[in-house]
Order: C-alpha cells, then structure tokens, then sequence
C-alpha cells in the first residue's frame, strides 16, 4: 500500500453510523472499508483502474490534452493492457 495521507471528508451521520458499525463488525478501520469500497465500485463498473492511476499521477494539462487523453485512455482494451514481454533491468 501507498503512504497513507490525512483527508477531511463530509458524511451524512446515517452513512457515519453504517461505517462505524462495520468497522467493529469486520474489525478493520473506516479508511480501510472505504478503500475496499471504491476499489469493489470500480470492479463493479468496470472502470479501468490503470485510466485512475494514469489520470491521478499525472501532470495537470489544459481541457484539450484532458479530452484528448481521456479519449484514448477510454478505448484502451484488455489486451492492450496485455503483459505481452518481460525485462529484467540492471544497473
């Protein structure tokens, strides 16, 4: 896992209570459970993960390289993400 970062998020006390009880239920952290539930929502959609890495590591870039990339990045299939060779580098 990536360093952690602290975050203040806005929760409707309904939601609050639903976490809080999960996490005595599941005995994990809420910052735990909502991870597995944004990583079970992008499984569930479909939502290719490698398109969130791409987009929330990279460089900020104008509405038009945005739309551009987004673009491309949408039509990425399966097998375009394909491992299709390996190298071993060394120095």
């Amino acid at each position: 896992m990536s360093k952690l970062e602290r975050h203040n998020i806005m929760i409707d006390p309904e939601t609050w209570k639903i976490l809080k009880e999960l996490k005595r239920i599941q005995n994990k952290s809420i910052s735990e459970i909502l991870r597995e539930a944004i990583n079970q929502l992008l499984n569930s959609k479909k939502y290719n993960k490698t398109y969130f890495k791409i987009m929330t590591n990279a460089s900020y870039c104008d509405d038009k390289e945005n739309e551009e990339l987004t673009r491309i990045l949408d039509s990425l299939t399966e097998k375009d993400l394909e491992v299709v060779d390996e190298y071993e580098l060394h120095r």
